[in-house]
């Protein structure tokens, strides 16, 4: 646990860019030894816990999607569950955005398996292009509209240090779903 938060820590103030075992040993008040007990390398250290918070985000969201039917519900409830999520676990959310943004730091295995992780998001997609309802749109271009203003609050809250608050998730809720809207 120590090391993972020093990794969260130390990721959210200095960047995953300039990491290393020594810092993450230093802050975890460990030593550099401890964490090969653990973990390989670094690419096994960032690559585990990418999962461990991939798995701990996505947690609970294919069961919400479950409850509904409804495309534009379903859509809902993945934005206020990333939403809430941040709100939850600024600093995992923090590390998991990092990591996104630098692929190369983790195996294409662990890709893989994130991507298993997020596969009731993809079979959303997939019963939103089958739709009429729905604009058809490559899966990169429909995933930066529905995604890409929750990124950008999200973005936004962790620049400002604060939480989103319901009324931005339901303002947001809205507007992605207009924005899809065949």
């Amino acid at each position: 646990m120590a090391i993972a938060q020093s990794v969260f820590e130390l990721v959210q103030t200095q960047g995953i860019v300039n990491l290393s075992m020594a810092k993450i040993a230093k802050l975890a008040n460990v030593s550099v030894r401890t964490i090969y007990i653990y973990y390989q390398d670094k690419e096994d250290l960032l690559g585990q816990l990418y999962l461990a918070v991939k798995l701990k985000i996505d947690a609970g969201l294919a069961e919400q999607l479950a409850t509904t039917a409804d495309l534009f519900e379903q859509l809902a409830v993945t934005i206020a569950h990333f939403a809430q999520a941040y709100n939850r676990w600024p600093n995992e959310m923090i590390y998991m955005r990092a990591i996104q943004q630098n692929p190369e730091l983790v195996s294409h295995e662990v890709h893989k398996q994130t991507l298993a992780i997020a596969l009731p998001i993809f079979q959303m997609y997939e019963r939103m292009q089958a739709s009429v309802d729905f604009k058809h749109l490559p899966v990169e271009t429909f995933t930066a509209i529905a995604a890409g203003a929750m990124n950008m609050m999200i973005e936004q809250a962790i620049v400002c240090g604060r939480p989103i608050s319901e009324e931005q998730i339901a303002v947001l809720i809205v507007a992605t779903q207009d924005a899809v809207r065949a």
